[in-house]
This record gives C-alpha cells, sequence and structure tokens, in this order.
C-alpha cells in the first residue's frame, strides 16, 4: 500500500482542512448518470442562488430591482436572467459581492494572462473544495492523488517562499510532489532537471504546456528517457505539438483547464474528450463563444456568470469513455510567449503574469511586449485618471527579475486580438540565440 494514502489526507486533516473528504463524496459522482448529474447541479446552483439573495447585497439588490425571485434560478438556462460578471465588474462591487455570513476569505488574483486581472474571495470551504475538484478532475487522466508528481511550475513569489524550506521539503514528502522552476530557466538548466527527475522518479508531469513542450523537444533531441513518466497533464497555457511531447516522454498527453479563481474547470479525459466539472461549475457558451462560469461552490463571495476571458464550444453528444458530464472544445484558451532575459534564461510569461497580479496593478487591461532584453512596451487600458503609481510598480516589478530596464507606457481603448481571432497580450519580439 502507497503511504501516502494515508499520510496525505490524514496530514490535511490535522490542519482541518477537509479536501480529501471532499474529493471521496466528488469521486462517487463519476458514476452518476445524466440525470443524475443535472439534478445534483440543480440542487447546488438553487442553493447557491438562495444563498446569495439571502446574504449578498449585491444579489439582494439585484433580485429585487429585476422583481426576480431565488426561485426563478432553477437551472443553468435560468441564468441568463442574472448579470454577467466581467473581472472589471466584480472589482467594481468587491464588497457588496461578499456574503454578510462570510467569517474569513482570502484573496485570490488571476495570473491575468488574458491581459485582465481578475480578483475574488474565497471561504476556507471554497477553497477546500477547490482543491479536492482538482484532485477528482486529474483521476480522469488516471492521477491519483498519491502518484508520485513532477510539477514544471511556478510564480517566483512562490519559489522565494517555499525554496529550501522544512515546510516545503515535508511538503514533497507528504504529496509526492517534486517543482522545478518554470519561472526563471534555460536550457542549460534541462540536464539538472533531468537528473532530478530520474532520482525522484514521477508518474506524472504537469506543468506549463510551452515549457513542457520546450523540454520534451530537448530530451527528443538529447534521446533522453525519462520511463518513470506515464501520463503528461498540460495547463495554463493553450495546448499545441502534442505528438511532440507524447513522443518524447512515450505517453499520453491530457488538457486541463483551470484559472485561479476556478481551480478546474474541464479535464480531459482517456479517449481524448475535455469534459466540464458538472458538479463543481456550470459552463455557458454565449452566440460568440465567450465561456462564463459559476463556481456552485462559492458561497460567501458568489462567482455567478464569470467573464473569464477564453472561448470554447459545448458540443451535443456522450463520449465514449462513459462519463456522463459535459463535454467541451477550447477553441481559444490562454497563449503566452516567454520573455527572454540576461544570458539568455527565459521568464515564463505565465509566472510573471501571476506575479505581477499579486500588486493590484488598477490596469483593466495590459499587453506586455518585450522588444529587447532590457526594453518593454506596455499598452494598457485604465480607467483612473492618475496611472503614475501603477506605472512605478509595474517598472519595479520587471525591474526585480530583468535588471534595469526602459518601459513605454501606452494608453489605449482597447487591446484587439491577434488577425488569428487569439488574444496574445504577452510578445517577446527578441531573437532567440
Amino acid at each position: 500500500m502507497n503511504i501516502r494514502r494515508v499520510t496525505q489526507p490524514l496530514s490535511y486533516l490535522l490542519r482541518g482542512d477537509l479536501r480529501y473528504y471532499y474529493y471521496a463524496k466528488l469521486a462517487k459522482n463519476l458514476e452518476l448518470s445524466r440525470q443524475s448529474v443535472l439534478e445534483l447541479q440543480n440542487r447546488k446552483l438553487q442553493r447557491l442562488i438562495t444563498h446569495a439573495y439571502n446574504t449578498v447585497p449585491f444579489y439582494r439588490r439585484y433580485f429585487d430591482s429585476n422583481n426576480l425571485r431565488p426561485e426563478d434560478i432553477k437551472s443553468s438556462s435560468d441564468l441568463i436572467k442574472l448579470p454577467v460578471m466581467t473581472k472589471q465588474a466584480i472589482k467594481d462591487n468587491l464588497e457588496e459581492l461578499k456574503s454578510s455570513k462570510h467569517k474569513k476569505l482570502k484573496r485570490i488574483t488571476s495570473g491575468g494572462s488574458t491581459g485582465e486581472t481578475g480578483v475574488v474571495y474565497k471561504s476556507g470551504y471554497f477553497l477546500q473544495m477547490s482543491h479536492a475538484a482538482l484532485l477528482r478532475n486529474f483521476s480522469l487522466t488516471g492521477w491519483l492523488p498519491w502518484h508520485r508528481s513532477l510539477w514544471i511550475w511556478g510564480a517566483p513569489y512562490e519559489h522565494q517562499q517555499v525554496k529550501d524550506s522544512l515546510i516545503s521539503k515535508i511538503g514533497i514528502f507528504i504529496n509526492g510532489r517534486l517543482l522545478l522552476n518554470a519561472y526563471n530557466y534555460s536550457p542549460r538548466d534541462f540536464p539538472k532537471w533531468t537528473g532530478k527527475i530520474k532520482v525522484f522518479k514521477p508518474e506524472v508531469l504537469y506543468g506549463y504546456s510551452s515549457i513542457i513542450l520546450e523540454f520534451a523537444k530537448w530530451c527528443i533531441a538529447n534521446n533522453i528517457t525519462l520511463d518513470s513518466i506515464t501520463r503528461v497533464v498540460s495547463t495554463t497555457e493553450k495546448l499545441v505539438d502534442r505528438e511532440t511531447i507524447e513522443n518524447a516522454f512515450r505517453c499520453k498527453v491530457y488538457d486541463h483547464y483551470g484559472c485561479r479563481e476556478i481551480l478546474s474547470i474541464a479535464t480531459e479525459c482517456k479517449d481524448g474528450n475535455l469534459h466540464i466539472s458538472d458538479d463543481t461549475v456550470i459552463v455557458e457558451q454565449t452566440d460568440e463563444d465567450h465561456l462564463f462560469i459559476t463556481a456552485l461552490d462559492s458561497f460567501h463571495f458568489p462567482i455567478i456568470r464569470y467573464k473569464v476571458g477564453d472561448v470554447g464550444k459545448k458540443p451535443d453528444g456522450a463520449c465514449p469513455c462513459g462519463l456522463n458530464f459535459s463535454l467541451m472544445n477550447l477553441e481559444i484558451g490562454r497563449v503566452t510567449d516567454n520573455f527572454i532575459c540576461t544570458d539568455n534564461r527565459k521568464i515564463s510569461s505565465s509566472a510573471l503574469s501571476a506575479y505581477i497580479s499579486t500588486l493590484n496593478i488598477n490596469f483593466v487591461q495590459y499587453q506586455l511586449i518585450q522588444k529587447s532584453v532590457d526594453t518593454f512596451e506596455v499598452k494598457f487600458v485604465s480607467n483612473s485618471g492618475e496611472c503614475d503609481n501603477d506605472k512605478q510598480v509595474f517598472i519595479k516589478a520587471l525591474e526585480e527579475y530583468f535588471g534595469k530596464v526602459k518601459v513605454d507606457f501606452i494608453q489605449v481603448e482597447e487591446i484587439p486580438p491577434e488577425p488569428s481571432g487569439k488574444r496574445l497580450l504577452f510578445k517577446c519580439l527578441v531573437k532567440r540565440s
């Protein structure tokens, strides 16, 4: 028996964290019929809406002013009666969106990889349920909580907090997780990564798709095989060149879709289809294919009809795998372009955007373009008349990791998508050597 099957749930339970209890409950939902899935989803939605009406000033006011009652929202098709919550709309109503019953909420900022930073608050319950859903959804790929995993991951502040700490070492032992710094890296680090992987022997490789692909190409070019890895799970960025990754690691690649506000929205199954986590979220698709997400366990700061910033479709039909959760095609997800710093090292734009999002910069949207190793251009949309402080904070964040830089700020009315339709918010124009 794998000792982590015992130590993992126990270690969290001793801290008052019930994520493994919720994980076990959510795992049972994978066996439900389609009708039972919809009935469960509707019950959870009605409970969320009732709680929002009774305890959240924003929704109480909206319902009353529009002659609505909580019982008018019975299923996902009724959500159209409620307002779409953009990231800016949430920022404009932060305090009014908090439940009067909340005790302690944790502020969560999104990575801003779509160019628009999001802010939400999570209760302890929602945090635990979010992690439980993540663990359960990973099981669709065959990744179980006690499997040893390699994470090519990390915003800079996350690595600074855990680097060489006792907590980090205990966490690696309990969770069976090895973290490699994908924030500031170079292909020259790949031999060291390979050595650590061969010693640690992870069964799962998880992380940013762009860096996994780069590492995969290096492994192929150098005839490196990592036999312990039995599956790769890509996240955060749009998955491209799946075949190269599968050839490098000689296993199947799975796609996972989520964000910092809602950790797990959809996960790919063994038959190659993305399944929406219907028992924890509702995904709406508009006529323009924008995605609105409702988090069914976000009681104390309701996330209802949240415009996450990505584009996709919800096709009809059943999956051969037998899972009765909705299907989704992620047409346009977050597309990134990593940056170059001194000595030809690279900075993950996904990680950098996560770091910048913690700094409370008041840009509605921004696009960061690297023109040379020390020259950047920032196009930004702002509702604030005075942006000097935001600009200085932005420059300081860049200089912390790139050294002295020159930054040109250009205020614009909007940041349009690329001709391809993709919203590329991080551009590197520096020629790789």
